[in-house]
């Protein structure tokens, strides 16, 4: 059951939200950024659990029938705002129906209703104007945790009236212990386009292998880009410690191409096998 312990790699992140708890000063709308797969969920879960547990306020205790309850995601008061269609976006009824149709009243049992938004951007404009009317004028025992892997993308007026909590990025070690063997897959495939990119044009059938790759069920494309990218930012670090200029720019210049095509993925879903391949022999063409 997701508690603050269970966050793996997120310290400082955690620290932010355990000091705010302990203080009484826990913003009622929190924004947790960072890239896909390190942890955002987990975390709003546990912070749920910690403003609602009833054995260990202020920590989740994971045990309890309020932490379960939220963890198996059937809590009344721990509501997430689900993407729907196939542009896979939160329209305004879904804003209307759940969140301003209940503010006005208090929570159905827990001590605090929390309103959860795992991919912030997914929000219509219709329903994130909605939504920032709420956030202006806060009710009572209501928190909000929007999270996104592209803040920026976010209209201003509600980055303002959040709390921002970065989340760092996790290499493939601490990916695989935060997801287990389901992070393997991931783990594999980002390793399978970057030693693609070490090929170079010379044999381009490495992204097609890449591509087919990717046909791994439910496989996140988006934290396979990302994953790589870390990998490649620390082959740049270790090379320019080294005094190698040359592969310290070749594997930066290579990260920034993956961190480009991340944010549009992760928010719109681009189809696995074709973004792989087409990012792929990108790499190995020198990033044009």
């Amino acid at each position: 059951m997701p508690t603050f312990a269970e966050v793996v790699g997120q310290e400082r992140a955690i620290g932010i939200l355990r000091a705010a708890l302990a203080n009484q000063r826990l913003h009622h709308a929190l924004l947790f950024t960072g890239p896909a797969g390190v942890g955002k969920r987990t975390a709003a879960l546990a912070l749920a659990s910690a403003l609602d547990c009833e054995l260990a306020p202020g920590e989740g205790c994971g045990r309890c029938s309020t932490c379960t309850r939220i963890a198996d995601g059937i809590h009344p008061d721990v509501i997430t705002l689900a993407r729907e269609g196939a542009a896979q976006i939160v329209p305004i009824e879904t804003v209307r129906a759940q969140v301003v149709a209940a503010v006005g009243l208090p929570p159905h049992e827990a001590r605090e209703r929390v309103f959860l938004i795992d991919e912030a951007t997914a929000l219509q404009p219709a329903a994130a104007n909605a939504l920032l009317k709420t956030l202006e004028e806060p009710p009572a025992r209501t928190r909000f945790v929007l999270m996104t892997v592209a803040p920026d993308q976010l209209l201003p007026t509600i980055r303002s009236r959040c709390q921002r909590v970065a989340f760092a990025p996790l290499a493939a070690e601490a990916r695989r212990a935060v997801g287990g063997a389901e992070a393997e897959p991931v783990v594999n495939a980002a390793r399978a386009l970057i030693a693609a990119a070490d090929k170079g044009a010379s044999e381009p059938g490495a992204a097609i292998g890449v591509a087919q790759g990717s046909g791994e069920p439910k496989l996140d494309v988006a934290a396979v880009i990302e994953l790589a990218a870390i990998e490649l930012h620390a082959r740049a670090r270790a090379a320019a410690l080294d005094g190698d200029i040359v592969a310290a720019r070749l594997a930066a210049d290579r990260a920034g191409v993956l961190l480009a095509a991340h944010a549009a993925i992760a928010i719109h879903h681009g189809q696995g096998a074709v973004s792989l391949e087409a990012i792929t022999l990108r790499l190995q063409r020198g990033g044009a």
